[in-house]
C-alpha cells in the first residue's frame, strides 16, 4: 500500500482491481467475440472504468486503456514503462476472463484492462 501525505487517500489495486473487474464482467459477460462491435465494447470499458474511478473521489488523475484481442491462438505480450513518484502514483491491471471455470462458455476473446493513478 502507498501513502498520500500519510491522509490514507491511497490508489489501492486491492480496491481498484475488483472495480476494473466488475466494469468489464458489465460489458463483457455475455458476449462472443464481434470484431463489429469491439471499438464500442472498448469505449464502453473505458468510460466505466473512468466513471468507477472517478466516483472515489480521491486525489489522483487517471488514465485508462482497454485492450481487446480476438483469442485465436496468437501471442499478445503488454508492457508499461513509468517515470512517476512510486510512493503515490500506482497503477491496477485486470484481465478478462478469468481462468475458465468448468461450463464456462468461451467468449473468444482476451481484455486487458489497465487504469493509472497520478496524485495531483
Amino acid at each position: 500500500m502507498n501513502s498520500n501525505d500519510g491522509d490514507g487517500e491511497v490508489f489501492d489495486r486491492e480496491k481498484i482491481e475488483p472495480l476494473l473487474k466488475t466494469v468489464v464482467d458489465g460489458v463483457l459477460q455475455e458476449a462472443v467475440y464481434d470484431d463489429k462491435m469491439v471499438a464500442q465494447w472498448v469505449d464502453r470499458i473505458n468510460d466505466g472504468c473512468m466513471k468507477a474511478l472517478i466516483e472515489l473521489n480521491l486525489p489522483f488523475k487517471y488514465a485508462v486503456t482497454a485492450m481487446i484481442m480476438q483469442n485465436n491462438g496468437a501471442g499478445v505480450n503488454t508492457a508499461v514503462s513509468s517515470h512517476w513518484d512510486s510512493a503515490n502514483d500506482q497503477m491496477a491491471r485486470v484481465e478478462w476472463p478469468e481462468k475458465k471455470k468448468s461450463g464456462q462458455a468461451d467468449p473468444r476473446m482476451f481484455c486487458v484492462v489497465t487504469a493509472f493513478g497520478v496524485a495531483f
